[in-house]
């Protein structure tokens, strides 16, 4: 029966993902990017989303990181129909940025990988990092999605107005 609707396991299987990747789309919908509010927020509000998702899909995120690993054609047809879409948002979310004075002009081509890769990772090598630190790491979007956004936009360099020994502490 299930071959009556689908020509192959290929097309059942993409068919699954396309399903199951709706909700990453469904970010876009909401109202913070259709206001006009800093690019910053925008890109907080779409890491904090991205967060959530992968603390909901365990089974998806391991399925990306497989396809991603072997690039294949299904990672290809993966970039094509549930990616491209977001990669572009989130290049233009950041060269508006750059057009408004917000954020240095960037190429996308590396900040958007870069975004999207300090969420992923994280939840590809935490197990890892828990062991190795001995501590356990909470990953909320509310604390990763601060860590990764601050990152992003302001790195780990201390600037001049930043050097008081209070600061340095944290």
């Amino acid at each position: 029966m299930i071959y009556y609707h689908f020509k192959d396991k290929q097309e059942l299987y993409r068919a699954v993902l396309l399903d199951s990747f709706s909700a990453l789309e469904s970010i876009w919908e909401k109202e913070i990017f259709r206001q006009d509010v800093p690019v910053r927020e925008k890109i907080r509000v779409y890491v904090d989303e991205l967060i959530r998702f992968h603390l909901a899909n365990e089974d998806l995120r391991r399925i990306i990181f497989r396809e991603f690993n072997v690039c294949s054609e299904n990672c290809r047809w993966m970039a094509d129909k549930l990616f491209s879409k977001t990669f572009k948002r989130l290049a233009a979310l950041l060269q508006e940025g750059g057009r408004r004075g917000e954020i240095r002009p960037c190429d996308p081509a590396f900040a958007v990988p870069a975004i999207v890769g300090m969420v992923t990772h994280i939840f590809m090598v935490h197990p890892v990092a828990e062991h190795i630190s001995g501590k356990q790491l909470i990953i909320t979007p509310s604390r990763l999605g601060a860590f990764v956004t601050d990152l992003f936009f302001d790195g780990l360099g201390i600037t001049k107005s930043d050097n008081s020994a209070e600061k340095r502490k944290l």
